[in-house]
């Protein structure tokens, strides 16, 4: 059984897409640069807030300057508006009490920023995880391992004993790089094809299926 899991954010506990494509949008609006859709931003997510802007504004734009001004726009509005829709989705805040209530340890780590991510992992689900981590600035974004060393450390937490949930094949190579089991979920903002392609040990349709597999 295992004794910890750590969960992605994005995609994984809370539906972000529509406030993160709202603020994409905002910013593209500011600047003259076309919009994009909902489904293409859910392509584009889940590298960090610095690579999503990079991603969604034209090639042609891309001096440092503009990409800086940007990256602060994005962020001034995303702060101001990242619970404007964003909801968990069904059935999480159930799965982690009883994962909690079960004497497992739960933490949290994205590739969005650390204060984005605490703040709203606070808003959401308070007093039910261990630990909750964002992108810092000395550590590189998932798929390197090196800040899932720093939470396992910071839990007293060893890899085999611990489980990464996510919803992209970042998240599942996230895993393997740190030695953790992967179990990829089916209801964010990738397809199951990218999950499997990346062979994680479950794949969940429902929180429910996913619980099954955690406290088998």
């Amino acid at each position: 059984m295992f004794q910890n899991v750590i969960f992605d954010l994005d995609g994984t506990l809370l539906n972000t897409i529509a406030d993160l494509t709202a603020a994409g949008n905002w910013v593209c609006r500011q600047n003259g640069w076309p919009e994009r859709t909902e489904a293409e931003f859910c392509r584009m997510v889940g590298h960090g807030i610095p690579n999503l802007v990079k991603r969604f504004v034209p090639p042609e734009d891309h001096s440092p300057r503009l990409l800086a001004e940007a990256l602060s726009q994005f962020s001034q509005y995303y702060g101001e508006h990242d619970l404007d829709k964003t909801q968990p989705y069904t059935g999480i805040p159930e799965l982690l009490a009883r994962l909690k209530a079960a004497g497992l340890r739960l933490a949290v780590y994205s590739n969005k920023a650390d204060e984005f991510s605490r703040s709203i992992v606070q808003h959401f689900f308070p007093d039910t995880f261990d630990l909750a981590r964002g992108k810092l600035p000395d550590v590189p974004v998932k798929p390197d391992p090196e800040g899932l060393r720093r939470i396992l450390a910071e839990l007293g937490a060893v890899p085999e004993r611990t489980l990464f949930v996510g919803d992209s094949d970042v998240d599942m190579k996230t895993a393997r790089n740190g030695g953790l089991t992967a179990c990829g979920v089916t209801w964010g903002f990738r397809t199951r094809e990218e999950l499997e392609a990346e062979y994680p040990a479950c794949l969940t349709d429902t929180p429910e299926e996913l619980e099954r597999f955690i406290l088998k």
